[in-house]
């Protein structure tokens, strides 16, 4: 039942995806499962057994993450960062786990954190994007809405999709084309 809510979530979006592909914080790769991914690594906490081509790595995500062999073309990490205390300093981690040509896709909440609230932070959107081009990503949002929509009873969550791609750099910076993000 949860991977066909997540493929209602991020109907709207098919993500570009080229292998090697990494999910941090995947859990047991119901996110994957749900956009057709059956070959891919995953760094999770948990113990989960690998199904299929998924490999699990077991590691505590808001720590430094284990040493990887090869970069990734594809990264998701889809609504994790709002459960950390820094998530920054984990995709400070992901920009170099990233290939040159690679896309990190983020998902998080956008809005102000209420009251007893289970997330750790949350971001206005112009935030997030400082704090990405901050790091050497070029972001680049790829769906704004909100999360559940028609409920007029209730204030629903608004969630943010990025596309993260890393940020050329050009000892000429006369040539500012350089810094324009093409994602086709």
């Amino acid at each position: 039942m949860y991977i066909k809510d997540l493929q209602k979530r991020y109907e709207n979006y098919k993500f570009k995806v080229k292998e090697p592909i990494l999910d941090i914080g995947g859990s047991d790769g119901s996110f994957l499962k749900s956009q057709g991914i059956k070959k891919a690594t995953i760094i999770e906490g948990g113990d989960y057994l690998g199904e299929g081509d998924i490999n699990y790595i077991k590691a505590d995500i808001t720590k430094k993450l284990p040493n990887m062999k090869k970069k990734f073309n594809t990264i998701f990490i889809m609504e994790v960062l709002e459960h950390l205390k820094n998530p920054l300093y984990l995709l400070s981690q992901t920009y170099d786990l990233l290939n040159d040509d690679g896309i990190c896709y983020i998902a998080i909440p956008h809005t102000e954190i209420g009251p007893n609230h289970h997330h750790v932070c949350r971001w206005k959107a112009r935030e997030i994007i400082d704090q990405t081009k901050k790091l050497g990503f070029i972001p680049k949002i790829i769906q704004k809405r909100r999360r559940y929509s028609g409920l007029g009873f209730w204030v629903p969550h608004c969630w943010l999709v990025l596309a993260l791609k890393k940020r050329k750099t050009n000892s000429n910076l006369r040539n500012k084309d350089i810094y324009k993000l093409r994602f086709d």
